[in-house]
């Protein structure tokens, strides 16, 4: 950290060199000192003020007569309490003790592929996207190839194509993204006929 804080300070002479006096304003120069406070305080996260400035926010919020900030605080504060209290013995009213959490998904039922078990569910407004050909192309294959379910499947179609193409073919790869999901349909066809 000492070498970084030399280092610093060659940087921003040559800084000096390319940028007009007005860049280098108190921002600039509080890079100086980030070194030094490191050195000395440790890492950030043991002395940052964060929660701290949370809190404090909650106590303003609390203020509703400008006039006796004080007494608001207090009597805010004494309200929250008292509705953290009782709300800790209402179990059929919902409270921010027993309500779920704002990114809680819940239960879903579980899906057949595996490729569609993530558990999430959408944020904001619902809003449809019609797909061209080729990324519904992209999407179907991602799909198949994905889904471990398949893995016999994909490697099958890839020995018939080594077998119809070659094994010095170069572009089999892209053979297989293009024509495994027909290939799979008649597959999945043939197996329900039969």
């Amino acid at each position: 950290m000492v070498e970084a804080q030399n280092q610093l300070v060659l940087i921003l002479c040559k800084l000096e060199r390319i940028f007009p006096p007005a860049f280098f304003d108190i921002m600039i120069h509080l890079v100086l000192h980030l070194p030094e406070e490191a050195i000395l305080g440790g890492p950030v996260h043991m002395r940052w003020m964060y929660p701290f400035e949370r809190y404090l926010k909650r106590l303003k919020d609390y203020v509703r007569n400008a006039a006796k900030p004080e007494g608001s605080i207090a009597e805010g504060f004494v309200v929250d309490e008292a509705l953290t209290f009782c709300s800790r013995y209402f179990d059929d009213v919902e409270t921010r003790f027993n309500r779920l959490d704002r990114n809680d998904d819940g239960i879903h039922p579980t899906r057949q592929l595996s490729v569609f078990e993530s558990q999430c569910k959408p944020l904001g407004k619902q809003s449809y996207v019609e797909l061209d050909n080729n990324d519904r192309d992209k999407a179907e294959f991602y799909i198949l190839n994905n889904s471990p379910e398949l893995e016999p499947y994909l490697n099958e179609h890839k020995q018939e194509l080594h077998v119809r193409l070659g094994e010095g073919c170069l572009n089999i790869n892209e053979v297989h993204r293009t024509e495994f999901a027909g290939w799979f349909f008649e597959k999945v066809i043939n197996i329900l006929i039969s």
